[in-house]
């Protein structure tokens, strides 16, 4: 097995290779330090139109630095671009997002110990400046956290957990931005427009008796969707997960519930989303017995519970491993569950000819040696470590109907698991890995029509006697009813590398070279 350092690496060699990999590129020097949240394609509708790239380059002088913004489109043109001076180390990025009519650039200015805000248009022009200072403690912690997870090198952890100070873009609204409330009890959303003046703002009850924080996921229709997580105490290991849905315009909370709705259930909730063409919520993950451990025992199978937008339950599925998947599961894939494997869902698409489609990406917890030696010598190490490994696509019919499994088998990684979250639940610490960056899986593409699906992966190949090769996989599929699969060796010795949805059709590899100054962005031809 290999533990993964970076999301993805290819050479810079590479960007200079013949015409027939159909690929268009970039390459800029002087760039002294580059992340993964510091590219951000932009989007019109589900496709990819050009990108952002926030990148540090050389000193202005020996009291600033410069960082350069670049908008590029589709092909990878430069279209536009402007130089912003900083103070010299005192600036950290710890997002970049983009909502459909703005970018907005979100620091931590050591300087000052404030964050800071700053929006531009799609010509780069400042739409707006925003300073937020008096940090509680909580606040200053996880600022300190998504700084540090950026490392040295350029790459990037993935930042706060659940979404603590984060940044979400919300396509025709704005930004919000997440923090905390007191002393990490309660989560605090502030709606900002594009020229940052405050919309409304939503904040856990600091009456509550619980402890509660929000990961925000996604924004689709006129809803932002989230995750709340909620225990009695800060030392409590139950985690209630409930689901929740904002209306984006006015901040008002229009649905939150439980993915536990009866006493008689023990389930893990691994994905929640909007249905907007029959106008539903849809919360997917797998069920247990009452009284079954997770990791401990196996899940029985996985689930689907549909609300109306009134909140009231349509219906809910269970489909068991044995009974109702088995029929439609590979060989492959049903001695995955007998292992001990669960799945974690990435996404849920809806094809134009009504097919429901459910990503997930299997993974499992196993002892630790090296945790369980360093406990007993009186360490605070975890005792466990995560496997992550094969990918799934479950096709549902209109009805909802299981009718086909495809597994796409990969050589398994090791995941870090902090102290204690093994006890948690598969959810939480799903959760966790798809938030701190440790999932292999890297993102769902899909055309205007719905009817075209990609989901792009890393396998870290090894096989005996031979260097570990990272190899981009993709899936595709959509209402031809195929599945086809492509792979691309991305192996290099960059410094950080990372993957990036592209243009129908392409993906697109972005590589940093610490030494040489140097990043190279490359536009790469599916064979789809």
């Amino acid at each position: 097995m290999f533990v993964k350092r970076t999301l993805l690496t290819a050479s810079l060699a590479a960007l200079a290779a013949p015409a027939a990999l159909h690929a268009q590129t970039q390459t800029l020097d002087g760039i002294s330090r580059v992340s993964r949240t510091a590219i951000e394609p932009v989007y019109a509708g589900n496709e990819v139109k050009g990108y952002v790239t926030y990148t540090k380059g050389d000193k202005a002088d020996k009291k600033n630095d410069n960082f350069l913004l670049d908008f590029y489109d589709q092909d990878l043109n430069k279209v536009t671009n402007i130089t912003l001076q900083k103070p010299a180390g005192k600036y950290f990025l710890l997002r970049n997002a983009f909502n459909g009519s703005a970018f907005a650039m979100y620091y931590y200015n050591a300087k000052d110990k404030t964050l800071e805000l700053e929006t531009y248009d799609t010509s780069l022009k400042k739409l707006g400046f925003k300073a937020i200072g008096e940090l509680n403690r909580a606040d200053m912690a996880a600022t300190m956290q998504s700084f540090g997870a950026q490392g040295n090198d350029g790459d990037s952890g993935g930042g706060g957990m659940f979404g603590s100070m984060g940044l979400f873009p919300v396509p025709n609204y704005g930004f919000v931005r997440n923090s905390y409330e007191g002393t990490m009890k309660g989560y605090n959303l502030q709606m900002y427009d594009d020229k940052l003046t405050p919309r409304w703002r939503i904040a856990a009850d600091p009456k509550a008796k619980f402890y509660e924080t929000i990961n925000l996921t996604q924004a689709v229709d006129k809803y932002i969707l989230g995750t709340a997580l909620r225990r009695d105490g800060v030392m409590s290991k139950k985690i209630n997960p409930y689901m929740v849905a904002i209306e984006a315009a006015t901040g008002k909370k229009v649905f939150e519930m439980p993915v536990e709705t009866s006493t008689t259930e023990q389930l893990s909730l691994s994905s929640f989303t909007f249905d907007p063409v029959k106008r539903e919520f849809i919360a997917v993950g797998e069920f247990y017995k009452l009284n079954d451990k997770p990791f401990v025992n196996k899940s029985q199978g996985f689930f689907i519970k549909r609300f109306s937008e009134a909140g009231k339950q349509v219906a809910v599925t269970n489909y068991g491993w044995h009974n109702q998947v088995a029929a439609a599961m590979p060989a492959e894939a049903r001695q995955s569950l007998e292992d001990g494997f669960v799945n974690y869902t990435h996404s849920i698409v809806r094809g134009s000819n009504g097919m429901t489609y459910i990503v997930a990406e299997q993974y499992k917890v196993v002892g630790d040696g090296m945790g369980i030696a360093m406990t007993m010598l009186g360490g605070n190490a975890s005792v466990s470590k995560g496997k992550i490994a094969n990918m799934l696509v479950f096709a549902l019919d209109p009805e909802y109907k299981l009718t086909q499994v495809k597994f796409f088998p990969k050589d398994p990684s090791v995941a870090y698991v902090p102290p204690g979250a093994g006890l948690m639940g598969t959810g939480f610490l799903g959760m966790y890995f798809r938030q701190s960056g440790q999932f292999d899986y890297q993102f769902t593409q899909k055309n205007d029509a719905n009817s075209q699906f990609n989901v792009v992966y890393i396998n870290y190949d090894k096989e005996k006697g031979e260097a570990t090769k990272k190899v981009i996989g993709n899936v595709a599929f959509g209402d031809n009813g195929q599945f086809k699969v492509d792979k691309i060796d991305g192996t290099s010795n960059a410094t950080a590398s990372y993957l990036y949805p592209a243009k129908p059709g392409y993906v697109m590899l972005v590589d940093y070279l610490k030494k040489e100054k140097k990043m190279g962005m490359k536009l790469v031809k599916l064979n789809i």
